[in-house]
């Protein structure tokens, strides 16, 4: 076994979700440093300012989830220099002059659990996740494993380079604010080339299979949250049904009409309602619920037209059950575009690695990414960047929790990335 499947498995055994990823942090930070590099930490990283309300935990949940990362082997000194917010950048500073660039590797998981079945490999092997409510079906274990191979390959090369790479280890991709927070600290104001790379994503709308590769991907949705709260009425269903207001159907309605909204001329449009909580008893009028909304546009004007169908929505649906509803917006990550002079860079890189037998010029997301947000600054800096879909063979797909992954292809991405970061870091470049 290979020190990035190592790094890897372990990552997948210790998943931590977003804002939580203690453990992890300082797992990165311990390795990197073991490396040579001077790393950053918490709010040297992150602006916590730009975290939103919704996503911030508690002094007492921040003490809970830090405790769990000594717990678990993780060094108590690099979990204290966190103050409270996960988040690693580590910078390969050459001394000579050049460009600056920089790589994202997001670390968070997704809330729920593992399978514990037998022909399961993670469980086969040993690195079933430990965590409840915490599984990495997404491949951040990979992506941050992939981000440390390719960090001990430059310090091996910091002779023959020039310029700076920054490396970024991101909290809570899979929420909100985390890329936005490193942007608002200031990391990426001087960065004029940009890469983020991601395990099973798609080409020609089908899966990358392991032995490929996508160079860019240009179809980024954007991405809006909500959590909206809807004020009925408690009352007895038989003897005073007269006197309530349920809220409970008045989400179940408005679930299923934003769930009918028809799709936009222009371009892909998704809405999803992920949750509901609603009611208290078999025998009692749900007085409240929550519904927890999502909507995708692959234009600002599809967005805006989803949300505005919401809002409808639920207007329509607050007059028709006689209640009142008040919202939550987690923000927006913006639709993006990878660049095609990135993409051919990346093409370049690809074709040097043998592991890579198919090289797709362009691939698909099939959704969002705040990665966007970092590939957006870049752009608005005049540099460019792209979105690297690498092709692996999987058990299921992403945000599934069986989702595994031939481990294969950690070492061909991080073997691509350091053949693009020499070519536009090489003194010779």
């Amino acid at each position: 076994m290979n020190q990035l499947t190592e790094y890897r498995r372990e990552f997948h055994k210790y998943p931590e979700n977003g804002w939580r990823e203690f453990r992890t942090s300082a797992r990165v930070a311990e390795i990197l440093t073991g490396m040579g590099y001077d790393v950053a930490m918490g709010p040297d990283v992150i602006e916590p300012g730009s975290v939103g309300e919704p996503e911030r935990l508690s002094e007492e949940q921040i003490r809970q989830e830090m405790e769990r990362a000594v717990r678990q082997g993780a060094d108590p000194a690099f979990v204290k220099r966190t103050q409270g917010w996960p988040g690693v950048m580590a910078v390969l500073d050459t001394g000579r002059e050049g460009p600056v660039s920089a790589m994202r590797f997001e670390m968070d998981c997704l809330p729920y659990d593992e399978p514990q079945r037998p022909g399961y490999r993670p469980c086969d092997e040993g690195y079933l996740s430990c965590n409840p409510q915490s599984v990495h079906a997404c491949g951040h274990d990979g992506h941050t494993a992939i981000g440390l191979g390719i960090a001990a390959e430059l310090m091996k090369r910091k002779g023959e380079l020039k310029g700076k790479i920054k490396l970024f280890f991101q909290p809570a991709e899979e929420t909100f604010y985390g890329a936005q927070s490193i942007v608002d600290k200031g990391h990426l104001d001087d960065v004029m080339n940009f890469i983020a790379v991601h395990i099973a994503l798609s080409a020609e709308n089908k899966p990358l299979p392991s032995h490929t590769v996508a160079c860019g991907c240009r179809d980024f949705l954007s991405d809006r949250q909500l959590d909206v709260y809807l004020e009925g009425k408690a009352a007895h269903p038989c003897g005073a049904s007269q006197e309530g207001k349920n809220a409970l159907l008045a989400a179940c309605s408005a679930a299923l009409n934003i769930h009918s909204i028809a799709p936009h001329e222009e371009g892909l449009c998704r809405v999803n309602v992920g949750e509901i909580h609603a009611g208290v008893c078999a025998n009692t009028i749900a007085p409240d619920a929550m519904m927890r909304i999502e909507y995708r546009g692959q234009k600002p004007a599809i967005s805006e037209y989803a949300g505005q169908r919401i809002f409808d929505i639920l207007e329509g649906t607050a007059k028709a059950y006689d209640l009142k509803y008040h919202y939550v917006d987690y923000g927006e990550v913006p639709a993006g575009a990878s660049d095609y002079a990135m993409m051919e860079v990346v093409q370049r890189a690809a074709k040097k690695v043998p592991w890579f037998q198919t090289v797709y010029f362009e691939g698909n997301v099939g959704g969002t990414d705040d990665a966007a947000v970092m590939l957006t600054k870049v752009q608005q800096n005049g540099g460019i960047g792209s979105y690297v879909g690498i092709g692996a063979d999987t058990t299921g797909p992403v945000h599934n929790p069986e989702f595994d992954f031939d481990e294969d292809c950690l070492q061909a991405a991080m073997e691509l990335c350091v053949y693009a970061l020499e070519e536009l870091h090489g003194t010779d470049a």
